[in-house]
């Protein structure tokens, strides 16, 4: 018997191990491996004998979990997201809110029901729009950095919401006799004295216990631990009135000015992956299979509300912010799932005992769908947007006034630099030394910003895009350079200067990786292309031809270090 809830946990994490493998072949994040999991063992009653325990371990994950985002918050940086993200994440926020409040109060659900569906709903997940972004290698673009900035807004407002559903958790705590103002009054005086008491225990006890525990993994590590889940179990006794969520995440806060928070975060990580992975799959073995007929259709209006209004909804914002369709539909898209953070507060709904279980299973559902359909819709953006630029192209409310460089200046026999990363900066001055007209394209600001601060004018933007060619008046150019290692974006921009009514065409020179992109961009018509192992093969031969050979090396190293530093 003791060894029942051995084998129940080994088994339960194989099958989603097995899971997890299938999934990630099919390009989606594991939290679906996870909720999917649950799914197939909680009708087969395999999880009842220990269901409680094992419910308790996950909690422990989400305790963890609210303590390294607290751990990790960093006040400070909402001052440095800039107005775009702060704008479009609030705007977008309660828009979406009153929205999803209303569609579920239309689809029968109580009040209390519809407001948590509907805070649930409006949070997108910044773990599945990061670790997307970065595989596309767009995160450091504009429309990246604006939707990595709104989705920190929404955090931080997530966070509010999970303090005010925790400290409205307990009915029974020591001042819940109080009548009306009395009790608010009380309540008030009990937030001020955790935010006092957080204040000095940060300042004053842990910089010592941390410079005595730092010198040590274990002590370290088991310290965090327990001041983590110490916190998280008193915040949540009845006589307190809080969370276990608001107890994680106020100890998580009172740590993160020490000098080994990272370290903590990574000491961490892994011990509260292993119990999140435990509470989704507890998560998703609540939704039972005989109910899923009757929230079909709730769960597919809904879904279609995360992956199409709510996009809609960040386009208008964006484009009234002055942005050009194809920005505003790249930051549309990430708003097209419903976050971790979703679950959470359903969870802890449930366990308030104002929701029910079919809400949450609901929730569940529409979480699988929309993370399931959006992480495809971020990955293929470029096809998308392109078959929807019809449609999308009447966004232009302002004609792209927050991305517009040039002011309708016109341009001809220019020479256009796609990609003013290292590789290009380099042939950059010498065709600026010759008087040559020049525009670059980039999607990196920071890079725009600094090569305007060199006098070089330029567009932050993406080349594919039809407006981004009108912009930089792609038809009357004489050259067009092309640095960005991506064979699609070369393709269309190769077919958009095909297509461009131009009687004379522009030069071309573009990059390609190997030998297979060299010959079908030569088939294209390319004038000439860089690959750079063939480059720096020519170049190795010309500098062992060198007779000078010794002296030649230490002058090109020299030069290669006033280049990269």
């Amino acid at each position: 018997m003791e060894f029942q809830l051995f084998y129940q946990i080994t088994g339960v994490l194989v099958l989603a191990g097995l899971i997890a493998v299938v999934v990630s072949f099919l390009r989606q994040p594991s939290v679906i491996a996870f909720i999917l999991t649950g799914l197939v063992v909680g009708p087969l009653g395999y999880m009842q004998m220990h269901h409680d325990t094992l419910d308790a371990l996950g909690q422990i994950g989400i305790a963890l979990l609210l303590f390294m985002v607290g751990l990790e918050l960093d006040i400070k940086h909402m001052k440095r997201l800039g107005k775009t993200a702060v704008i479009s994440g609030l705007v977008h926020m309660v828009f979406s809110c009153a929205l999803g409040f209303f569609i579920s109060l239309a689809l029968g659900f109580s009040p209390v029901s519809a407001a948590y569906i509907a805070v649930a709903l409006t949070f997108s997940s910044t773990i599945v729009v990061v670790k997307l972004l970065s595989e596309k290698k767009d995160a450091q673009s504009l429309y990246g950095r604006i939707a990595v900035g709104f989705l920190v807004v929404q955090d931080f407002a997530a966070l509010g919401i999970l303090l005010f559903l925790g400290g409205s958790s307990g009915h029974g705590d020591i001042f819940s006799s109080l009548p009306g103002w009395q009790y608010v009054v009380a309540a008030v005086a009990k937030v001020l004295i955790i935010i006092l008491s957080l204040i000095y225990f940060s300042k004053k006890i842990f910089p010592r216990f941390i410079n005595r525990f730092g010198q040590s993994d274990e002590l370290l590590t088991i310290f965090s631990l327990a001041w983590a889940l110490g916190l998280s179990a008193f915040m949540s006794l009845p006589a307190v009135g809080f969370s276990l969520e608001v107890g994680g995440f106020i100890a998580g806060l009172a740590l993160a000015n020490s000098q080994v928070h990272y370290e903590i975060s990574a000491r961490i990580k892994y011990l509260r992956d292993f119990f999140l992975i435990l509470f989704f799959i507890v998560f998703g073995s609540k939704l039972v299979f005989g109910g899923v007929v009757s929230m079909l259709l709730p769960a597919l209006l809904l879904s279609a509300f995360v992956l199409v209004v709510q996009p809609l909804i960040m386009m208008f914002v964006m484009g009234y912010l002055g942005y050009t369709p194809r920005t505003s539909f790249f930051v549309a898209v990430t708003t097209a799932q419903v976050s971790e953070f979703s679950f959470v507060v359903v969870a802890l709904g449930s366990r308030l005992g104002v929701i029910s279980d079919q809400v949450l299973g609901l929730v569940t559902l529409v979480g699988i769908i929309t993370i399931a359909v959006s992480s495809y819709m971020i990955l293929y953006t470029k096809p998308l947007y392109s078959a929807l630029y019809g449609i999308l192209k009447h966004f232009d409310f302002k004609h792209g006034a927050a991305e517009k460089q040039f002011k309708g200046e016109e341009l001809k026999n220019h020479v256009i630099l796609v990609g003013a990363n290292r590789l290009a900066s380099r042939f950059l001055h010498l065709l600026d030394k010759s008087r040559e007209a020049i525009v670059i394209v980039d999607f990196d600001p920071n890079v725009v910003s600094r090569h305007e601060a060199q006098g070089f004018r330029s567009v932050c933007g993406d080349i594919a895009d039809p407006y981004i060619q009108e912009q930089v008046c792609l038809n009357t150019s004489k050259l067009v350079i092309s640095s960005v290692p991506d064979l699609d974006d070369n393709l269309t921009l190769i077919n958009a200067i095909q297509n461009s009514g131009s009687e004379k065409k522009p030069k071309t020179i573009f990059l390609a990786q190997n030998d297979f992109e060299s010959k079908y961009l030569y088939e294209l018509g390319v004038d000439y292309v860089l690959s750079p192992h063939f480059i720096s093969g020519m170049h190795l031969a010309k500098i062992l031809e060198d007779k000078l050979f010794f002296k030649t090396l230490i002058k090109l190293k020299k030069g290669h270090l006033d280049a990269i530093l």
